[in-house]
């Protein structure tokens, strides 16, 4: 949660004995530090509200323990549903870049994804998804 949990191994003090720099608790390993740069924090909510509907979400699609399956979700998504714009969207020079997460929203129902590591390494794509509302 921003603003309200920091994690590091030497606090602000250590760094400026050591190296002589002043730096916050919240740069040296709030949450926004460990979203972007770090890639520790898998999330980051802003408020607890926002912390427990993204704990709430993530549930929704893993299962309660290693020898049981995924949620299954109805859906009033057509599995059968086309996105005729979706040839538009992939340019024909394969080096052209695009959107993935576009091409993503397009296919899975509902067209929600819910990431994971949203805020580091911004060229990978990790995240939950439903089709024909089984986790993906």
């Amino acid at each position: 949660v921003e603003k309200a949990g920091t994690m590091y191994v030497t606090g602000p003090e250590v760094v400026k004995t050591v190296l002589g720099e002043e730096v916050s608790f919240e740069d040296l390993g709030g949450a926004m530090t460990h979203g972007t740069k770090s890639g520790v924090a898998h999330f980051v909510a802003k408020n607890e509200y926002d912390c427990f509907d993204k704990i709430k979400t993530l549930l929704s699609y893993i299962p309660s323990n290693n020898t049981e399956e995924a949620p299954h979700v109805q859906t009033d998504d057509d599995p059968n549903r086309v996105d005729h714009n979706l040839i538009n969207k992939i340019p024909e020079n394969s080096l052209q870049p695009y959107d993935m997460k576009e091409i993503l929203l397009s296919v899975v129902d509902n067209h929600q994804l819910f990431e994971v590591h949203e805020l580091f390494a911004q060229n990978v794509i990790v995240g939950f998804a439903r089709m024909n509302g089984r986790t993906v």
